[in-house]
């Protein structure tokens, strides 16, 4: 109605700019109708003459007020307008805004949809759901006559015992960022441009919104309902205001303070946070509301001191008073305090320019009343089928089937007989909890929609027997039997205060009644909750199928699609379902998180298939995050469990897919020689290893698997891989530069199986050749081993300049994880025996063994492998002075640290203390995984009891998973977890072969040539007339490449693809040369006919560790009777295929023409005719002494002045000449 005063005036001018208007009319306000628009009175005392003569500025329906019961949409907008048309004939006829409880749809308006709380949206993860459904509130919300809504609650619940948890989306700030997309259905959306924090409604189809409650209510201790909030500003800003900037951006036109207390101070008295953060710092320019009665509520007994609660709120910025029913008490107070000065009327005036502005905004002095034409979206199909689509997508599948294999649901719509039951099954009213029809809610067919029961009756068959029982009692089971039970249990409606619950448990003996239908049919558990409740073990045991439903609303068809397999869940869990309230509050990312179900999980019906989508949308997917940002945000997101999982490393036997995607296994690994099956090529393990990591990548976080395996000379267990010459013969190269391009290929032909982490390289210096693992070490020498480690490089990728020392590197796809090993002084046991005990002071210990892992940490490498052995008495795995003080602490390796294989169930063998123990001595010392690789189940259940008693800190297992979680955000896994196989051409190439030949050439050991030095024997004449070739290694590819090829142990024969000795001997020799091979000659052998002269290869067989310790370093197979036979007849010379230097006594050197130690040279054959015919000349030299007897031992060049037999870095040239050492 335009009053003749107000004819004319720029604030009734819709072409007039909004601020102009609000100045406008502002001007023309009396002091009075300012407090009156400050107003917000409950319907039931908005009086015409109230409206017209305070000029209040807003009338409310407290929760569940109507026109009368079951009023209709039309109703309210009878009533609405009636009050509007009441306010428009005030003196400036300035509109009210009418507002509602409209969260979870129109939920006061009998007919209205009713869509899932909030809780219920969370699980779905759908922002653009949220909007949809926000579109749709805004239609059913105007249809009615209203403008404003007090939704959405954006509050981040951190305990579930709040009675207001289902008013929020998550205690996940970032889920709930994301479903704030419901306030742009709400309003509409703003165009491009438009200013922040200024308020926006797009047009007649919208509502005014209302962010609430500001702010921290959900983070209250104990979850106490208008409680404390306890938290820095930094954390209040991170958990529970970043939300409302979200909102703010928006354009939300209001935000209604909290009843609950910051530090102590009450939110309705904060300036600081009402003022100086909400209106200035994050420049909101709509309006703030109070909450219904919060003035009364600031001192006991409620409405006491009410003057002053009415100075402090306003002065601290409350905007509007939702009063809402001692309003002219309140008007008197706040006239006097105006008057008196203590309330300043700027503040007053920017209060009323507020709301003002939110008026305007909405279109309110054009469109003040309702638009009849929205009626009929009321309650629609369209809605109501939106609000089924919520409920499907809401729904989080707990459990499926008491075996996993065999997973319980869907149900068959075409079962015999089903039982319902359950206080939730048939009850629309407990099915839609509070803020429905009333405050509180109800039970009952409290308005239209569907229950749980009417869903299942609608979707079975014809055939199908649907009995409803609420509460069975033994009698119901006597007759036919059932196919299966569906029993719907929960919480009764409640709200605010009145849900606050510390005890959370299933109400109505919800879990009895359960228990008494489960132990006779197969059942599924509906839970219609606001929350997560206990969930007893034995509960669960007994269940064959659990859903969380939360407060699904009036569409319980969303539920029958779903169970009955139409739709597949979607759901995931909004906030961690904890194991006892006790555990409480509890979120993801703190040091004791361990739930029964992580916020997030859920399952698939068909395939028990763990979500992990919303992970994709986290800052630890993002490549372009650093990666401590990422580790920090995925640690914040795990579980105890996940994290244990974590640093758990198992045998490719037995990694199922679901102990890969349950536990959130770290790594798998083949123990030495163990593949898919016999001459699996590079594509079969690749398929092996995406199998594996498919499975990982359907956990919850999908946190990448690395996958092991010992390439310690190439990708030696995979068929038709180059096999390079053990570290021993590299050693005698002294060449890093060919070490570098070694590392380079075989990183390559690893990758190209699928495989991303080698067991390489050891950094083991050697100083006794009795060790068995004496092959693995480049050298006695601690100077040649650290130029050797140059490998590391190659395997890993050259980290560019200012890369920080000990931060892991890998530089891209086509290289590995390496490994250094084993920490720390394997080498120099005493008398080498293979996980013994080096007895060393620390000084020395630091000068020769530790030094080469200086140069690996300088260089990134990724993981380092505590050694089997002690030093000085103490086991390395236990030791925490060398595993944490040392290498952690003061060598700054920020990597991980992994055991070796088996290495915990070796200390329980050798001292017979229990493994729990050994779990706790091995994790406290700073063991980061553990290489189980079996009895991983043992393992993960001590650790969890140890972690979970407390005697290992939580803060030891969160370094353990942040390093192993730098490694795999250091080797892109997460961006690239598959195989590339566009690598698979590469493997055993002919570029790598050539480059193992290389390296066979370069390591040759030139010992003698010649008995007369003046007329070497070498290099051999390929064109000779008839040559002898003898000796058990001259064609055994097996022995040729020693342990660690295609087995553990490694094997005799035709092991993978290479050129024996025998071969290429063949290939080199002219066409007119007969070459006679017998492995083991007899004297018959030399009465046919003259042999120019013999080549006799003899060695060792393959070994490995402890099955390497020899005391006595003989040549095998009686090796020396057999070169001997053969020298006595003809010139001879021997090739040494050995791990080490062997005796060799002098009678036996007398007899030779020439000697050359081959080392153990791998699959290229070739390499070692290249030289001896002459090709190329001898380069290499000694890597370590060659002792004259075993008595002599340990003898090296350093620390024993004792003649050698051929001293350190000894080697001759084909013309006789000593290599320079």
């Amino acid at each position: 109605m335009n009053r003749p005063e107000t004819m004319g005036c720029i604030y009734k001018s819709p072409n007039e700019p909004i601020e102009a208007r609000v100045q406008d009319l502002l001007s023309r306000m009396t002091l009075q109708e300012k407090l009156g628009q400050m107003t917000q009175i409950e319907r039931s005392v908005a009086t015409p003459s109230a409206i017209k003569g305070l000029s209040i500025g807003s009338i409310l329906s407290c929760g569940g007020s109507g026109p009368f019961e079951k009023a209709m949409s039309s109703d309210w907008a009878d009533m609405v307008d009636t009050f509007q048309e009441s306010a428009l004939q005030s003196r400036l006829g300035i509109p009210i805004l009418y507002g509602i409880d409209a969260i979870h749809g129109n939920n006061n308006v009998y007919g209205a949809t009713i869509f899932p709380h909030n809780v219920g949206l969370g699980a779905t993860r759908d922002a653009e759901l949220a909007r949809r459904i926000g579109v749709a509130t805004a239609l059913e919300v105007r249809a009615s006559g209203i403008h404003y809504n007090f939704a959405p609650c954006v509050a981040v619940c951190r305990d579930p015992r709040w009675g207001r948890g289902y008013e929020s989306f998550s205690e996940d700030t970032e889920i709930v960022r994301k479903m704030t997309s419901v306030l742009i259905g709400l309003q509409g959306q703003p165009p491009e441009g438009h200013p922040s924090g200024y308020p926006f409604v797009a047009d007649r189809s919208n509502v005014v919104a209302c962010a609430k409650h500001f702010v921290g209510d959900g983070g209250t201790v104990n979850g106490k309902n208008e409680g404390d909030t306890i938290s820095s500003y930094d954390d209040l800003e991170k958990i529970h205001l970043a939300p409302y900037l979200d909102c703010i951006s928006q354009g939300v036109c209001t935000v209604m303070a909290s009843y609950s207390s910051w530090n102590g101070s009450k939110l309705h008295t904060n300036h600081f946070l009402l003022t100086q953060i909400l209106k200035e710092k994050l420049g909101f320019k709509g309006f703030v509301i109070s909450d219904s009665e919060a003035l009364d509520r600031f001192y006991h007994p409620h409405g006491s001191n009410y003057r002053n609660c009415v100075l402090s709120a306003i002065n601290a910025g409350i905007d509007m008073v939702m009063v809402p029913f001692r309003y002219e008490l309140y008007l008197e107070d706040v006239t006097y305090l105006v008057e008196s000065g203590k309330i300043p009327i700027t503040r007053i005036d920017d209060a009323v320019e507020r709301i003002l502005r939110v008026k305007f905004v909405a279109g309110l002095f054009e469109y003040p009343l309702c638009d009849r034409s929205l009626l009929d979206s009321v309650g629609c199909k369209l809605h109501r089928e939106l609000a089924r689509e919520a409920v499907r997508k809401s729904l989080v599948l707990l459990k499926n089937g008491k075996d996993q294999r065999k997973p319980f649901l869907p149900c068959d719509k075409n079962a015999k007989r089903i039982l319902v039951a359950g206080t939730h099954a048939d009850n629309l009213g407990y099915q839609c909890g509070g803020w429905t029809a009333t405050w509180e809610g109800k039970s009952g067919k409290i308005t239209i929609g569907t229950t749980i029961l009417d869903a299942i009756k609608e979707a079975v068959g014809d055939k199908t027997d649907v009995i409803y029982e609420q509460n069975p009692s033994p009698d119901t089971f006597n007759g036919e039997e059932f196919s299966l039970a569906i029993v719907a249990v929960g919480e009764p409606p409640y709200v605010e205060t009145g849900g606050d619950n510390s005890e959370l448990t299933i109400p109505f003996n919800g879990a009895e009644l359960i228990s008494s239908i489960a132990s006779r049919v197969p059942t599924l558990v509906i839970l219609v909750s606001g929350r997560p409740l206990v969930l007893e073990p034995w509960f669960l045991e007994k269940i064959d199928a659990l859903v969380a439903a939360w407060l699904p609303g009036s569409e319980g068809g969303g539920i029958a699609d779903v169970i009955f397999g139409d739709y597949e869940f979607q759901g995931r869990l909004p906030m961690t379902w904890f194991k006892g309230v006790d555990q409480l509050p509890m979120h993801a990312g703190e040091s004791s998180y361990d739930p029964l179900y992580p916020i997030g999980f859920g399952l698939k019906k068909g395939s028990l298939t763990h979500y992990f989508a919303e992970s994709m949308t986290c800052l630890y997917r993002n490549p372009n995050e650093p990666i401590e940002a990422r580790i920090k945000d995925l640690m914040s997101r795990m579980t105890v469990k996940e994290k244990i999982g974590q640093m758990t490393q198992i045998e490719r036997s037995v990694a199922t897919p679901s102990a890969l995607k349950d536990l959130s296994i770290g790594s798998v690994l083949s123990g030495g020689g163990s593949k898919p099956f016999e001459k699996a090529t590079s594509s079969d393990w690749a398929d092996m290893v995406d199998g594996f990591q498919k499975a990982a990548l359907e956990s919850r976080l999908g946190i990448p698997i690395f996958y092991g395996v010992d390439a310690v000379h190439g990708n030696n267990t995979v068929y038709g891989a180059t096999v390079f010459p053990h570290n021993v013969g590299l050693g005698a190269t002294r060449d890093a530069d060919l070490a570098q391009r070694i590392g380079v290929a075989t990183a390559l032909e690893v990758r190209a199986s699928g495989v991303q982490y080698a067991f390489a390289p050891c950094i083991a210096v050697c100083k006794d050749p009795r060790w068995g693992r004496c092959y693995e070490s480049f050298s006695e020498d601690t100077e040649t081993v650290r130029k050797m480690a140059s490998i590391l490089i190659g395997l890993q990728g050259q980290p560019p300049e200012g890369h920080p020392k000990g931060y892991p590197f890998v530089a891209g796809r086509n290289n590995v994880m390496a490994c250094a090993k084993h920490f720390v002084g394997d080498g120099g046991t005493d008398k080498g025996e293979n996980e013994g005990d080096t007895v060393l002071s620390f000084d020395n210990l630091e000068r020769i063994h530790m030094a080469p892992y200086l140069d690996c940490i300088s260089l990134g490498v990724c993981t380092i492998m505590a050694s089997y052995s002690c030093w000085n008495g103490r086991r390395l795995h236990t030791d925490h002075f060398l595993l944490t003080e040392i290498l952690k602490d003061r060598l700054g390796f920020k990597g991980m640290v992994i055991s070796d294989w088996e290495a915990l169930d070796r200390l329980v063998n050798l001292y017979g203390l229990n493994y729990q123990n050994y779990v706790l001595s091995t994790v406290n010392a700073g063991i980061d995984m553990v290489m189980v690789p079996f009895n991983y189940e043992l393992f993960l259940e001590d650790l969890m009891y140890l972690v979970e008693s407390g005697e290992i800190p939580m803060a030891r297992i969160d370094d353990a998973v942040e390093r192993i979680l730098r490694v795999k955000f250091a080797a892109g896994l997460f961006e690239y977890p598959l195989s590339d196989r566009s690598l698979l051409d590469i493997v055993g190439c002919k570029l790598h072969r050539e480059l193992a030949r290389e390296a066979v050439r370069k390591s040759l050991v030139l010992l003698k040539n010649g008995k007369d030095p003046k007329k070497p024997f070498l290099p051999l004449e390929r064109n000779a007339k008839r040559i002898l070739v003898a000796g058990t290694h001259a064609d055994d590819l097996g022995y040729q490449c020693g342990g660690w090829t295609a087995t553990w142990a490694g094997t005799s024969g035709r092991i993978t693809i290479g050129t024996t000795i025998l071969d290429a001997i063949k290939e080199v020799v002219g066409s007119e040369t007969e070459v006679v091979h017998e492995p083991n000659p007899t004297p018959d052998t030399f009465s046919g006919g003259d042999f120019s002269f013999a080549i006799v290869a003899v060695g060792e067989p393959p070994y490995v560790e402890s099955g390497g310790d020899n005391s006595e370093l003989t040549i095998p197979f009686n090796g020396a009777e057999v070169v001997s036979l053969v020298a006595d007849s003809i010139p001879t010379l021997m090739i040494l295929i050995s791990g080490r230097p062997l005796v060799l006594e002098p009678w036996f050197l007398e007899k030779l023409d020439a000697l050359v130690a081959a080392w153990l040279p791998g699959s290229e054959g070739r390499g070692i005719t290249d030289v001896i015919f002459g090709d190329y000349d001898f380069q290499g030299r000694l890597p370590m002494t060659w002792f004259k007897r075993v008595e002599q031992l340990p003898l090296h060049a350093e620390e024993n002045l004792e003649d050698p037999l051929f001293p350190f870095g000894f080697g001759l040239t084909s013309n006789t000449k000593v290599l320079q050492n």
